[in-house]
């Protein structure tokens, strides 16, 4: 009786481990969409390319997102510390081709300062 109960012990004990295993898998894939869902791509121009040099780096990200969310997406995403977040909202602007008006529509980018040292690679 002794063993058996030492077995179901073990069985009890392997389950639980092996349930906050999927718990953590389940956890990460949810915490990388929504880093994917705030930061939308870098936004390469020639002056983000020269903010660089002073660990700045500029991100196209959500209409919906705040700062503590890009901060937390950025983190996750490169693993780096950001030290501070600034947001622009850009506006919309007036596009004319021939006789037809419209307009390109608006964005929200997001110029995010890193810790000495960190660095992220957007491949250019």
């Amino acid at each position: 009786m002794a063993i058996l109960k030492r077995i179901k012990k073990e069985n009890k004990e392997t389950e639980k481990k092996t349930e906050k295993k999927k718990d953590k898998k389940k956890v990460e894939a949810k915490a990388s969409e929504f880093a994917y869902s705030v930061v939308l791509a870098p936004y390469i121009t020639e002056k983000a390319s020269l903010m660089t040099a002073e660990n700045k780096y500029v991100f196209k990200v959500s209409e919906k997102a705040n700062k503590i969310m890009i901060k937390n997406a950025i983190e996750s995403l490169y693993d780096v510390k950001v030290l501070s977040v600034n947001v622009i909202n850009m506006p919309k602007k007036k596009v004319r081709i021939g006789l037809h008006e419209g307009k390109k529509p608006g964005f929200k980018k997001a110029i995010v300062k890193l810790k000495e040292g960190d660095k992220i690679d957007l491949g250019v």
